[in-house]
């Protein structure tokens, strides 16, 4: 037999759909043919398989013993043309449509934070593709998740949200800032919770506060905010204290603006953040792409 052609295709499709229909007769209706254009595309097939498939007369319509070896061998191939269809539209999905990913503000400068490598090594296979990213505070990041607005997020949660999957990715040091001239620096050691109680601090989180300042409940004045922006804005005021990234307090600290204050160990705070994903939502080709560039970049299991 030659190699497989388009018209060995058709003619196994013809094939299929007679031993499916259970002959010739009822097959036409199907196939929208005439019962011997049905026949002579049959006689065809096996003049070039070189094999008789079937046996069709008075006694009815039944595949030979070879017939039915051809039946499930064709079978096995429409099904492996389809799983290569299936795969050809994947990769057409992949190569264009847009992506909605959701960050937490002021992570370009934490060195623990891969995301930069993440985009660049996605866009140089999925260069067509449209990542549309969002600055928001974790809840925020969350309830987009939750909503299937988002694909995935970068966030830094104190308390697991159900129905989303977390994946452990980097964390950072924060430190309790002030101005240079802030009064709690004349204390001359190292600051401890009932020290600030005296003082007016910024805490970030408005759906739940998140630093250990949240811990401190009998705060004379506290102010939230949902950013880092915002909390650094509050505190170069003069009048309040809050927790800042060491990498994101760098260029205060170099311009002078801003004084690192000594603090005991219950005032550590080191976040973790998460990859995070809606558990029950089917991503995109190019989603699940960029999701897996996210955990390559650092050093996660793709699998987890």
């Amino acid at each position: 037999m030659k190699p497989i052609d388009d018209i060995d295709i058709r003619l196994l499709k013809l094939f299929l759909a007679i031993a499916d229909s259970g002959g010739f007769s009822a097959a036409q209706y199907q196939l929208n043919m005439h019962q011997s254009s049905i026949s002579k595309k049959m006689s065809d097939l096996e003049t070039r398989l070189g094999m008789t498939l079937c046996q069709r007369g008075r006694g009815g319509f039944n595949l030979t013993a070879d017939g039915l070896k051809v039946y499930e061998t064709s079978r096995k191939l429409f099904e492996h043309i389809n799983d290569f269809q299936c795969e050809i539209n994947d990769i057409r999905n992949i190569s264009s449509g847009n992506i909605q990913i959701g960050l937490t503000d002021n992570l370009a400068t934490n060195n623990h934070c891969h995301i930069q490598t993440a985009i660049s090594e996605f866009c140089k296979r999925y260069s067509k593709v449209n990542i549309n990213t969002h600055i928001f505070d974790t809840a925020m990041i969350e309830t987009n998740l939750l909503d299937s607005k988002f694909d995935a997020g970068i966030t830094s949660p104190e308390v697991f949200k159900s129905g989303l999957k977390y994946i452990y990715i980097f964390n950072e040091q924060q430190y309790l800032y002030c101005t240079p001239s802030h009064p709690i620096l004349s204390l001359g050691r190292t600051v401890t919770a009932d020290d600030i109680l005296a003082y007016p601090v910024v805490d970030r989180g408005l759906a739940h506060p998140v630093t250990p300042l949240n811990h401190i409940k009998e705060q004379a004045y506290k102010s939230k905010t949902t950013n880092m922006e915002a909390t650094a804005h509050m505190i170069l005021s003069g009048h309040f204290i809050g927790y800042l990234p060491e990498h994101y307090a760098q260029i205060w600290l170099e311009r002078q603006k801003m004084v690192k204050i000594p603090i005991t160990a219950e005032l550590e705070y080191k976040p973790n953040f998460y990859l995070t994903i809606n558990e029950q939502q089917d991503l995109s080709c190019a989603a699940k792409a960029l999701v897996s560039a996210i955990k390559e970049a650092h050093g996660v299991n793709t699998d987890s």
